[in-house]
């Protein structure tokens, strides 16, 4: 029984989510970019104030939390940590009892998962020709900048790409719709990092 339950539970894997998962790997990883950069520029409060505002509300120091059904949940943490999941698929709040207490919330809601474009056939081929070669010099420096800075900001990536920023700013907006970057706007920033597919291109115009 109990093989018949890890047989269904892998064909379950295989079906529904194996031909996701790059997706879901780059969303978490833009979610954490965004939730570090949150921590950076407003300590904790912020954090715990913008990853899920529809359904918890920091109040120091009582986290409130609206759960499934209508349930309210307030967390008085007296001084004890507890750990924040993204969750792909559940857009509620999640409270699981436990040391540490576990709270999920949606990884980025703004963003969703795309399938990949046809790059990633031109990708295969960037081993013989170059990145370079298929994107030019200083979209290559650009490209080559934000795997190196992942969450960087336009302003950021500019000044390190030694370029001006609104050519930051066009080129970024070029891998972006490429589907070679992702970019997540923090307040009045927009936050970079090299997905999949992008990474996957330079390390063949490497091996090249």
């Amino acid at each position: 029984m109990f093989a018949e339950l890890c047989t269904g539970l892998s064909d379950l894997h295989t079906c529904l989510l194996a031909p996701y998962w790059d997706q879901f790997t780059e969303l978490l990883a833009a979610d954490r970019t965004l939730r570090m950069q949150q921590w950076l520029t407003g300590g904790v409060e912020q954090l715990l104030t913008q990853a899920n505002p529809q359904w918890m509300q920091w109040n120091s120091p009582v986290l409130e939390v609206r759960m499934v059904g209508g349930a309210d949940r307030d967390l008085y943490l007296d001084g004890e940590g507890f750990l924040l999941i993204p969750s792909m698929f559940c857009t509620r709040a999640v409270v699981t009892d436990g040391r540490p207490v576990c709270v999920s919330y949606p990884a980025c809601p703004d963003q969703r998962p795309r399938e990949l474009t046809a790059l990633a056939s031109a990708s295969g081929q960037a081993g013989s020709s170059g990145a370079s070669m298929l994107l030019g010099r200083t979209r290559t420096v650009v490209l080559a900048t934000i795997a190196e800075y992942q969450g960087c900001s336009t302003k950021e990536l500019a000044a390190r790409a030694g370029i001006a920023p609104a050519s930051a700013s066009e080129h970024a907006t070029v891998l972006r719709e490429a589907g070679l970057i992702r970019s997540l706007r923090h307040r009045n920033s927009m936050l970079h990092s090299l997905t999949p597919l992008g990474l996957e291109l330079l390390n063949a115009s490497e091996g090249g």
